[in-house]
């Protein structure tokens, strides 16, 4: 089971690596994101902004992890973004939200950011 993880709190991202960072769980599913400990909430599922993203576990062509809503821009005129939907991850274009494609060689992917942090890349396609 892949437990890395990342959190958008609306202005910035934090890694499940990074120094001091505790995700939190609650019996009802929300969550939280702490910082040293328990000293300050930076992130949580009731703040309306903040947003978990799993990570898939993979990585790209360049050795680079794969998290949910990385922009994968294997083909530059027409950038992905990867989804996870019905247990599996996969791709899907960001102006349809009915086509997903999970039969992925992952290894030939290649992430170029992901939507939060790098919305240009999406430009002109949404």
């Amino acid at each position: 089971m892949n437990t890395a993880y990342r959190v958008w709190d609306g202005k910035q991202m934090h890694y499940w690596n990074d120094k001091g960072v505790n995700l939190v769980f609650q019996d009802n599913g929300r969550w939280s994101l702490w910082q040293g400990y328990g000293d300050r909430c930076v992130a949580s599922s009731n703040d309306g902004k903040s947003v978990l993203m799993w990570g898939t576990g993979l990585k790209d062509k360049n050795g680079k992890d794969i998290y949910d809503k990385d922009i994968d821009m294997m083909d530059n005129d027409h950038p992905m973004i990867v989804f996870y939907k019905d247990g599996r991850y996969g791709l899907k274009f960001p102006d349809n939200h009915n086509y997903f494609d999970d039969c992925i060689d992952w290894d030939e992917c290649e992430i170029g950011g992901n939507v939060y942090e790098h919305r240009v890349l999406l430009e002109g396609v949404e």
